[in-house]
């Protein structure tokens, strides 16, 4: 029972982080949080003023917004942005599709979160903070 409590709490002691994610050497955040939208996107229109919302007490927050507006179709473009970006591999995975935002580790290209029109305010916080707590605990881990 001991060795078991024991185990516990070294596990708990390894995955409390710093609650921060930090940025690369580079300066970039390595948490991106991308929305993909057009302006033709019925769940756009109900997604994006609760994202900005919530999106606002974030300003300060390690972690990169990055937009990705298919309503013109310059498909090369995004692409060349999400390259830039270093999330191409998850671009080209959503393969075309609008309507939410992915939260990405843009040294795993992990999708740590996909928030859709159905998530309330505080879904979006909960997934935020998630995401950021993730990258936090990889990073002192030196994963």
């Amino acid at each position: 029972m001991i060795r078991l409590f024991s185990l516990a709490l070294l596990a708990m002691s390894l995955l409390s982080g710093s609650g921060h994610a930090q940025a690369d050497p580079d300066g970039e955040p390595r948490l991106v949080a991308a929305l993909f939208r057009s302006n033709w996107c019925g769940p756009c229109k109900v997604l994006e003023p609760r994202y900005e919302r919530v999106m606002a007490s974030y300003a300060e927050a390690p972690l990169e917004r990055v937009r990705f507006d298919s309503s013109f179709g310059r498909r090369g473009a995004l692409a060349e942005r999400a390259s830039e970006e270093g999330i191409r591999s998850v671009y080209d995975s959503v393969n075309g599709a609008t309507g939410f935002v992915l939260l990405i580790d843009r040294d795993t290209q992990d999708v740590l979160a996909r928030i859709t029109m159905e998530y309330s305010d505080a879904d979006m916080t909960g997934a935020l903070d998630y995401a950021l707590e993730i990258v936090s605990d990889r990073e002192d881990f030196g994963l």
